[in-house]
């Protein structure tokens, strides 16, 4: 029994394997898969504090969206868009009203409008965002003796044209005004 031994447990008798017997063994070798255990009050800890993240940051969009919206205040809204400076006027004493004793004693009550001056219709004509553009179209329209003016809706102004008493008065000057504005329509003020 002296010449036998178990040759696999001594590294010197180990054969050599070729190349390509060592590329193959690391090709078939299978990975072992990696099993991960979280517990489940993890995983409900981490859905809560990703749904209050999306809620802070909803949050956070409105507050910003109401600054900067149509219902952004005067000032902001002159701060985004492009400044006009206009020359100051300077206004003499004999020219500045000081109010009466009678005019301070009770305020006047406003006159009904009759039905002949109320005129709550009118044609909108085109909108644009510059504010430069729409007073460009809006002197254009005025130099051909129309009645043009400006509504501003949010970021939006709108040139429009004509007063009218009702629709039907107004159908009649939107059929001549579609031949320049395709999508011209009747509105309230």
């Amino acid at each position: 029994m002296s010449g036998e031994y178990q040759k696999e447990l001594f590294g010197e008798f180990k054969k050599e394997k070729g190349k390509f017997k060592k590329i193959t063994d690391k090709l078939t070798k299978r990975q072992q898969k990696l099993y991960m255990h979280v517990p489940l009050e993890n995983i409900v800890f981490a859905g809560i504090v990703i749904i209050m993240c999306i809620v802070v940051a909803f949050a956070l969009g409105v507050e910003r969206g109401r600054r900067f919206g149509p219902s952004a205040t005067l000032e902001e809204k002159e701060s985004l868009e492009e400044k006009i400076i206009l020359p100051e006027i300077e206004i003499s004493a004999t020219e500045r009203k000081t109010p009466d004793a009678e005019d301070r004693a009770a305020p006047k009550p406003l006159e009904p409008k009759s039905e002949e001056s109320y005129k709550p219709y009118t044609i909108q004509l085109i909108s644009y965002k510059q504010k430069a553009l729409a007073e460009k179209e809006k002197n254009r329209l005025l130099n051909k003796k129309v009645d043009a003016f400006i509504i501003s809706s949010g970021s939006w102004l709108q040139v429009c044209a004509g007063n009218y008493v009702s629709t039907k008065e107004a159908k009649k000057d939107l059929e001549g005004f579609r031949k320049k504005y395709k999508s011209c329509f009747i509105r309230n003020k």
